[in-house]
């Protein structure tokens, strides 16, 4: 078993769901590029702005019912299957009606205050021990209680989804800083840990990753 690589000088660590957007616009561009024949020109500048661009120059697109359009939205699923992250953003954006895009993007983890995210993580950390006893919890599961703290706390109707997503890179931040601040006496009261070898230094998702929990540390939080 073993703990995580302190990752925060990552520049994929601090950009959390920017990237994502990044990389999805420059997708859709290649797609865009092959199918049709033309650059998907953009206006906008921030990664997010250009994405939301993005989206509705594919929705008028598709809306044309030509046999390009026809092409390019099965063009873009399959190219988007390289990178799970950008499978998931495109999986719950492409079709959704332009009323509703706004507000299901800013349901992001990256718009979260840390002090929410920090305490959600805390408290299900405190709340999972069993017995006084440590415990061993699966990182997935472990989210999953996070985020439903969180969606409470930010009065959002449905947690936000745990997995290979926009969301896990800032997810893993926070869950690496108070891994830090449960540190005594030489370990861990929470500590991302693997059976199968090292923990990566920023993993995709949660895969089989797990959370150890040691409730004679946890009261350093």
């Amino acid at each position: 078993m073993h703990f995580i690589d302190d990752t925060s000088d990552n520049p994929q660590f601090k950009l959390g769901s920017v990237m994502t957007y990044r990389k999805t616009v420059k997708l859709m561009g290649n797609t865009w590029l092959r199918v049709v024949g033309e650059p998907l020109i953009l206006t906008k500048t921030t990664p997010l702005a250009q994405f939301l661009e993005a989206l509705h120059l594919y929705s008028e697109m598709l809306s044309t019912k030509t046999s390009v359009s026809g092409q390019l939205k099965p063009a873009l699923i399959e190219d988007a299957k390289q990178d799970p992250a950008i499978d998931d953003l495109l999986s719950e954006t492409l079709e959704v009606p332009a009323k509703d895009l706004r507000k299901l993007v800013d349901r992001d983890l990256d718009a979260v205050p840390p002090r929410v995210c920090t305490a959600a993580i805390r408290a299900t950390a405190k709340g999972s021990v069993e017995n006084d006893s440590i415990t061993v919890v699966s990182l997935r599961d472990f989210l999953r209680q996070v985020m439903a703290k969180i969606a409470e706390e930010m009065d959002w109707p449905i947690p936000l989804r745990v997995g290979d997503n926009r969301h896990f890179p800032r997810s893993w931040q926070w869950l690496w800083e108070v891994c830090e601040e449960t540190y005594l006496e030489d370990d861990y009261g929470m500590r991302i840990i693997n059976t199968r070898g090292p923990v990566p230094a920023w993993p995709s998702g949660p895969g089989e990753l797990r959370v150890r929990l040691d409730p004679s540390r946890l009261s350093a939080i």
